[in-house]
């Protein structure tokens, strides 16, 4: 499955992508921000008003991250 997450490498915390999504599936958790894949539809808001395209990334995965698990992360998996 492909699992919609942000780059924490390049993110720099500036909450654009979690005021964009309609639907709330990005919050931030020890400083990172994570996607819900759960609740998230692939809309692109946060792609869009992401400044440095952090929230534009995707990856494939046997099974979806959690936001706890993604907070960890320190580069992408």
């Amino acid at each position: 499955m492909r699992q919609h997450v942000t780059d924490p490498e390049i993110c720099i915390g500036c909450s654009a992508c979690e005021l964009a999504c309609p639907l709330k599936a990005i919050k931030s958790i020890l400083g990172r921000y994570c996607v819900d894949a759960s609740i998230c539809e692939g809309c692109g808001k946060c792609i869009e008003e992401c400044p440095t395209a952090a929230a534009d990334c995707f990856i494939e995965v046997a099974g979806p991250y959690s936001q706890e698990q993604q907070s960890e992360w320190t580069s992408l998996p």
